[in-house]
């Protein structure tokens, strides 16, 4: 699977075995660059990525995408997981999406997940 975005692109190769998946990057000057990531690699990797992006944009104003950019691009679609479920992390719900090889672990809080999706519910 090829993605593309302006001059920009990435690649995206997942072994039949499920065990090894590459990420190529290509960067505007032309150059292409490679990641080999196993399974057990991944979800420290990318729990680091986006624990460091939160980070970052906490202190930030939200951001907010033009009409067709980011998620509201036409093709941007909602991550379909294989399994879902709730675990306890330190006293603290989280939810648990499982990709295969990659589990990713979001912290909820209840309450606010319960109001969001009475409203969505209502609309």
């Amino acid at each position: 699977m090829v993605k593309r975005i302006g001059s920009m692109a990435w690649r995206v190769e997942v072994s039949a075995d499920g065990k090894l998946f590459a990420l190529g990057v290509r960067a505007d000057t032309g150059r292409e660059y490679e990641v080999l990531l196993g399974t057990a690699d991944s979800t420290p990797i990318l729990t680091d990525l986006l624990n460091e992006m939160a980070r970052v944009h906490r202190s930030l104003p939200p951001r907010t995408f033009a009409e067709g950019a980011g998620p509201n691009h036409p093709r941007s679609l909602p991550l379909q997981p294989l399994a879902t479920r709730v675990e306890e992390h330190e006293g603290r719900p989280v939810l648990v999406h499982d990709f295969g090889g990659t589990v990713l672990k979001v912290s909820i809080d209840p309450d606010g997940l319960g109001r969001d999706l009475a409203r969505h519910r209502t609309a």
